[in-house]
């Protein structure tokens, strides 16, 4: 039997003293094996059962607890198979009064042998008046004296606080405590690591370490040391947060970016002074900032945010001229065609007559202007592109450390892909079939030859008796919305195949099978792993025994000493850009991505309304071509907790005013019964030379969802608004279709827009000045700030209509706040409060944070200590290679991080 106090992490359920075979077997069933397993399965919350101070028994709102003694109990039937098990108790201390409790369980007919008469019980939970009689339903209990082997010689489901867990598969509540407790009273706190830096003696957290915690959070003594051990686990995971993106961070940093000197900014200077307006002091403030990251050698990685309407576009337009000025491109991506086009217009409108080559890419059109070089450039391609898109966004990571060895499971290929996904392929050989010379080359030019046509080939390496590939899928095609179809793993690995076979079978005169089917480790998930796969390839022929270690193997890529123009280079790196047709600024949507030639010399990428894109979308701009300056824009402010989180690896600008020039805009909330009334009111704003949006949650009418449509809205405002014309806008329309509303909305012959929130971000029409949005209450308040910026963008009064439901009173209250304020950083502190900062690391922007302990609003102070202890740890050692910080280098550098810490 195991010893007192020696049980660690590691050690198997099995061993632990107390738990019983079914037990161990229950819990393995779920996936918990070891001491460490059980105990990362973290409380919820906690429910506070030591108050027992008998004042006599009464219906109570809320759970009580009481020490009873049990005085009869009866098994009550009506038919076959239903009933109950009650048992009358008194209270054990004084009950003048001769008051009752029955506690009650049905359809659970063995209780009648588990309760006894004269067993002393502790039960909790709401009692309700039942026909005069007081009756607690199905409580949780726990025997304290009794004749019975199981009365518990120690109380842990009541007369105590006591942690609820969340349950999942045939875990019971009272089964995960009684092992939690058994594991714990033999636990060795001393063998958990601790990941935070030791406590101060005389400091919040004295005393308290990771093993200490681990015991305090499952069954703490006081609800003072509770919430002591929840701050102190709460600083934990932010500190790991703080580490990851700190080190992410430091990774950009180190990348070789442009120096972009600061010359007599003639352009950005003759733009401003085309404006018609100047610069608010918060714009020329961000502007500042974000000159003074360019003229820096490291790229900049900088956030600009403000409010709708307060001029990020007019600013970034700025930042871009700077980029142009000291000889390079600059790039701009928008979320949706539509505002792609926009700013194209925009900035053909306003750079052409300064000379500047303004392009527009998406997913339907590519135009260039005609104008006239201003700066000749002759710059000669620098690099190979062997690195290029290596990773997501970022070049592999060199500075890992902690791996020692891959290790590779064999599987088929996925069920599913997903966009934008990296994935190592493994070809073998039929009968291990060993590959001559020529067929080796025949396999490496074929895979370069599909490499930028059907995939990214990031790394091969063909070997005698196998192959290896790291790629990444590219678009096929692209529907209507301009989202991207890729190339399947399938089609592509039947091409490569199918070309290779035929070709070898030609040269070696054979017909025989010459590939088994393929199989494939894991899609890559960070950067780490990235990493590890690329090393894996590239010393594969080594560690085969195949070349000498630091001798070149030659049926690799890439090859460290492959000239740019060679032949195993990519067919984009052989080719030389033409720089006297480049175009200076280039402005578009995804398609902006596979456009690499068209971006030689990029200087400054700017991402507009970043939270549209997928974090590898956005990496993949950044990473088309040497590591340029990044600027990302947003028009939902970002509360300072997100600014150290989510963003917390971004430099941030913020424009906290706005135009002088806008109007008012009056926010209203109103039921459907009252859409006759705003029918008119729309009427007349449109007689007055006025436009008016007309906003759906929904295309089509769904029967699963209780919620308006487009479409069919369309055909009601066409009657409401007649003869006056309507128009309709959604995500199914095609571009063309799409092109020729809104231009007929700019120029006033539409006069009211049917939409969905296609139309939410960016959108400009000046003469706008109503919108109505239906089902406002299915909306989060920043979209619907967001939604409510269209309007108000000229001078004259606007209104926008939020739509409800008749009785929906708690949509009301929480729509009151767009009605009280125009202040998106109040709004979008009110958005993260109500609906949650989503996963602060993935893509998801709604929905409950992957934190256990942390609240992001409520533990601001914890938030900025663990930025300071991170930013200590990482100059102390920023690659983490301290022995004692082993199991945290590797929470911080992998994505998947352990269910104990942030995901």
């Amino acid at each position: 039997m195991t010893s007192t106090a020696s049980l660690t992490l590691t050690t198997p359920l099995e061993a632990v003293p107390g738990l019983t075979a079914p037990m161990v077997k229950m819990l393995a069933n779920e996936g918990i094996a070891t001491t460490g397993d059980l105990l990362a399965e973290f409380p919820f919350r906690h429910e506070d059962r030591s108050r027992m101070e008998f004042k006599g028994f009464a219906p109570s709102l809320e759970p009580v607890c009481h020490h009873v003694r049990v005085t009869r109990g009866r098994t009550v039937r009506f038919g076959r198979r239903s009933g109950f098990f009650e048992a009358e108790c008194e209270a054990v201390q004084d009950n003048p009064l001769n008051q009752q409790l029955t506690l009650r369980w049905f359809n659970m007919p063995f209780m009648n042998r588990a309760i006894a008469v004269d067993m002393e019980l502790i039960v909790y939970g709401k009692i309700k008046d039942v026909k005069g009689r007081l009756v607690m339903g199905h409580p949780e209990y726990e025997i304290v004296n009794g004749d019975t082997e199981v009365a518990a010689t120690v109380q842990i489901h009541t007369g105590r606080i006591v942690p609820i867990y969340r349950l999942r598969g045939g875990l019971k509540q009272k089964l995960l405590r009684a092992a939690m407790w058994q594991v714990l009273q033999k636990f060795d706190a001393s063998s958990v690591a601790d990941r935070l830096p030791k406590p101060k003696a005389n400091g919040e957290f004295a005393g308290l370490c990771r093993g200490k915690a681990l015991h305090e959070i499952h069954f703490p003594i006081g609800n003072s040391e509770l919430e002591l051990t929840r701050r102190y686990l709460a600083l934990e995971e932010f500190y790991i947060l703080q580490l990851r993106v700190l080190r992410r961070r430091l990774l950009w940093r180190a990348h070789p970016g442009w120096q972009q000197p600061v010359h007599a900014g003639q352009l950005a200077q003759s733009f401003l002074k085309s404006l018609p307006f100047t610069l608010t002091d918060a714009q020329q403030r961000s502007l500042d900032e974000i000159r003074r990251d360019m003229t820096t050698p490291e790229p900049m990685n900088r956030l600009l945010h403000g409010d709708v309407g307060s001029g990020k576009t007019v600013v970034a337009l700025a930042a871009m001229l700077q980029a142009v000025e000291a000889g390079h491109q600059a790039a701009l991506m928008a979320p949706t065609q539509i505002l792609a086009e926009q700013h194209y217009a925009n900035a053909c409108h306003w750079l052409e007559p300064l000379g500047l080559r303004v392009a527009l890419r998406t997913g339907e059109r590519k135009e260039e202007t005609g104008a006239m070089e201003l700066f000749q450039r002759n710059i000669a391609p620098e690099g190979s592109a062997r690195f290029q898109r290596a990773a997501s966004g970022i070049m592999p990571d060199a500075q890992c450390g902690g791996i020692t060895e891959a290790t590779y499971s064999k599987r088929r290929l996925p069920h599913f892909e997903r966009p934008w996904a990296k994935y190592m392929l493994t070809y073998s050989t039929r009968e291990r079939r060993i590959l001559s010379s020529e067929a080796r080359e025949i396999v490496l030019k074929a895979l370069l030859y599909f490499n930028q046509v059907r995939y990214h080939l990031l790394a091969t390496v063909v070997m005698p008796d196998h192959v290896h590939i790291l790629l990444e899928p590219l678009p096929a095609s692209w529907d209507e919305e301009g989202t991207p179809i890729f190339h399947s793993l399938t089609d592509i690995n039947h091409s490569i195949k199918s070309f290779t076979a035929n070709k070898i079978n030609k040269l070696e005169g054979s017909s025989k099978p010459v590939w088994e089917k393929e199989s494939f480790d894991r899609m890559i998930r960070s950067e780490s792993d990235l990493q590890e796969k690329f090393d894996y390839i590239k010393n594969n022929p080594a560690e085969a025994g195949i070349v000498s270690k630091g001798k070149s193997y030659p049926w690799s890529w890439p090859l460290e000493h492959v000239p740019q123009d060679a032949e195993h280079s990519t067919l984009e790196a052989c080719a030389p850009p033409t720089h006297a047709s480049s175009p200076h600024l280039l402005i578009g949507t995804h398609a902006l991505l596979y456009d690499a030639a068209a971006m030689p010399q990029l200087g400054l990428a700017v991402i507009d309304e970043q939270h549209k894109f997928g974090v590898a979308q956005r990496a993949r701009l950044i990473a088309a071509g040497h590591a340029p300056d990044v600027l990302v824009l947003t028009a939902t402010p970002i509360p300072r907790t997100l600014a150290l989180t989510v963003y917390g690896d971004l430099d941030i600008s913020t424009i906290d005013e706005k135009p002088l020039n806008r109007g008012e805009i009056v926010t209203l909330v109103r039921t459907e019964k009252k859409l006759a009334d705003i029918a008119k009111f729309v009427r007349a704003q449109i007689e007055a030379g006025h436009q008016a949006y007309i906003v759906y949650p929904l295309i089509d009418e769904s029967d699963k969802l209780v919620a308006k449509a487009a479409i069919a809205g369309f055909k009601e405002w066409g009657g409401l608004l007649a003869p006056h014309i309507v128009g309709l806008m959604h995500g199914r329309i095609d571009a063309a279709a799409k092109n020729e509303v809104m231009n007929r909305f700019r120029t006033g012959e539409i006069k009211a827009l049917v939409s969905t929130t296609v139309i939410e971000v960016g959108v400009d029409i000046p003469n706008a000045s109503v919108m109505v949005i239906f089902n406002a209450e299915r909306f989060g308040l920043a979209q619907l700030h967001q939604l409510r910026g269209r309007i108000g963008r000229g001078a004259h009064r606007s209104h926008c209509v939020l739509m409800i439901a008749e009785k929906d009173v708690e949509a009301r209250e929480r729509l009151n706040i767009l009605v009280e304020t125009a202040d998106g950083f109040r709004i979008a502190e009110e958005d993260l409060r109500r609906r949650g900062p989503g996963d602060l690391l993935g893509s998801a922007q709604s929905g409950e944070a992957p934190l256990k302990f942390a609240d992001l609003l409520g533990d601001t102070r914890l938030l900025t200590l663990a930025r300071r202890i991170a930013e200590r740890t990482l100059t102390e050692d920023p690659k983490l290679s301290d022995p004692s910080r082993e199991e945290l280098r590797m929470l911080v550098l992998e994505t998947d991080a352990p269910a104990a810490t942030l995901q």
